[in-house]
């Protein structure tokens, strides 16, 4: 497949915007409920991407979107819905240095699905990979210390919610292709937010109040980073660009966004940490690159 240029550009601008959205979803997710953080969050950036759409003059072909409903649907399910809630509860139990580093996963589940959906064989040297790789997010995870806690508790549910994210590349070159880019975005994280809203008001008590103020502009600039450009910078990469580049390209994430964790809200990782943190985006890189090689 041939890479066009300003796709591949926006492939490697949307992890660094993700990364940094991460953080301040982190953020966001431990002084607001992750549930309303998720519905909230989708429901704005949808509005936004719906209004620059409007300004534009870009109609929505409804014919389109009847056609590609059973996509729309699966994408929704995989990515703004299932895949972001699990993440934002993740997110409100973890530290988010250490949530951008375990986001690095993907390649390992988009292998996993290109093993189960396309029935590629696995080679012996990918599992020692992945071996590694885990062994890695451990280190990352406890920093020497075993223990079963809240944090390691959310580390996981951010490997689970990697496992559902990566599943959504295999659909949503076939919705950006069919859609477009905003549309798809738009539409896929309005359908989710609308859904999760009601959920908010049910499961979380006052959920349109926060004691936190910061906890609403920490909210609003994940909305704009990822739900708003990040996100429409995703899809659009996948117009022209294999998603195992997209996914491989998503290690140079904490390149920025580990700084910005560090300096802007004081986390920090211990020196086993980093370790470990160094081995998982290692191990990323060396299987995404052995498949790319196999091309």
């Amino acid at each position: 497949m041939i890479s066009n240029h300003s796709d591949l550009v926006l492939a490697i601008l949307s992890p660094f915007l993700s990364s940094i959205s991460t953080i301040f979803q982190s953020q966001a997710t431990k002084q607001i409920h992750p549930l309303v953080v998720t519905s909230i969050g989708s429901i704005l950036g949808s509005f936004v991407l719906f209004l620059i759409l409007l300004i534009r003059k870009r109609r929505l072909n409804l014919e389109k979107i009847k056609e590609n409903r059973k996509t729309i649907l699966i994408m929704t399910l995989l990515r703004p819905l299932l895949g972001q809630l699990i993440l934002a509860y993740g997110l409100s139990l973890t530290t988010g240095i250490k949530a951008i580093f375990f986001t690095k996963s993907e390649p390992y589940f988009v292998l996993f699905w290109n093993w189960i959906l396309k029935k590629e064989k696995i080679k012996q040297k990918h599992f020692i990979l992945l071996f590694f790789h885990i062994l890695g997010a451990v280190i990352l995870s406890t920093g020497g210390k075993l223990m079963l806690n809240k944090p390691q508790i959310g580390d996981l549910l951010i490997i689970t919610a990697m496992g559902l994210l990566s599943l959504s590349y295999f659909y949503g070159k076939t919705l950006v292709n069919n859609i477009g880019a905003q549309k798809s975005n738009a539409i896929t994280l309005g359908i989710a937010g609308i859904f999760l809203f009601p959920f908010a008001f049910i499961f979380t008590s006052s959920p349109l109040h926060s004691q936190h103020q910061t906890g609403w502009l920490y909210l609003l600039i994940f909305v704009l980073l990822f739900n708003v450009v990040g996100l429409t910078f995703w899809f659009s990469s996948l117009r022209s660009v294999a998603p195992w580049i997209v996914s491989a390209l998503r290690s140079i994430g904490p390149l920025i966004g580990a700084p910005v964790a560090y300096f802007v809200f004081g986390e920090s990782l211990s020196f086993l940490q980093i370790l470990g943190g160094i081995i998982v985006l290692l191990t990323s890189f060396f299987i995404a690159r052995e498949h790319l090689n196999a091309r």
